[in-house]
């Protein structure tokens, strides 16, 4: 069977999604070649965004000369990942900044899982749909990165409010609890021991009346 490669019309890194752009911008090369490499290694969505925005950081610190910062996976983990605080990632947002590196436009070229999704579906005709439906890690991957992304986002908008006149806070972190209700038969859990356990009680209670 044929490798699939870029679509009908367009050359690796010409299509004019965000992966393309950011393979143009920062001229990361063969880099559809990569993804479907590592795709077909057995890489998720999710793993295959951390690897493109890897290779934008990457090129944005190689092209700023700030390898003194520190390895490009702890950097990555300290802008985007969940373990920082909002002082050290501020800390750390200073650092590139002062290393010559446009943090805002760095995090604008960032893409999320769903982007890759759209790259392989519309610019390289790959199908990554591996099953029918949802699979509970896939579901508990998405609410983490979304409850993470908002936790993000408070962070930051906290931290420069925090530089404003007439605004005091120390070293503040964010935490973002998710609950969901069944309206139907009232329960309320936390998103994770929602998806945990496979749901609510609806069906159980169904099956008992029926």
């Amino acid at each position: 069977m044929e490798d699939p490669g870029p679509a009908d019309g367009e050359s690796e890194g010409e299509c004019s999604c965000k992966i393309g752009r950011a393979v143009r911008t920062y001229d990361l090369g063969a880099f559809d070649r990569t993804l479907i490499d590592r795709r077909r290694d057995g890489a998720s969505l999710r793993d295959l965004e951390t690897v493109v925005n890897e290779a934008v950081l990457r090129a944005a610190l190689r092209e700023a000369d700030a390898d003194v910062i520190g390895d490009v996976s702890s950097v990555y983990e300290g802008l985007a990942g969940d373990e920082a605080s909002a002082g050290e990632r501020a800390e750390l947002r200073d650092r590139l900044a002062r290393a010559g590196v446009d943090v805002d436009e760095l995090e604008a070229d960032f893409v999320s899982y769903q982007t890759v999704r759209t790259h392989f579906r519309e610019c390289l005709d790959v199908d990554t749909d591996r099953q029918a439906s949802l699979s509970v890690e896939d579901a508990r991957g998405t609410v983490e990165w979304a409850r993470s992304r908002s936790e993000g986002i408070v962070e930051r908008t906290l931290d420069r409010l925090a530089r404003t006149d007439g605004f005091t806070a120390g070293d503040v972190s964010v935490s973002h609890v998710v609950r969901v209700t069944c309206d139907d038969c009232g329960a309320s859990y936390p998103v994770d021991a929602f998806v945990d356990r496979g749901g609510c009680d609806c069906s159980t209670a169904d099956s008992d009346g029926s």
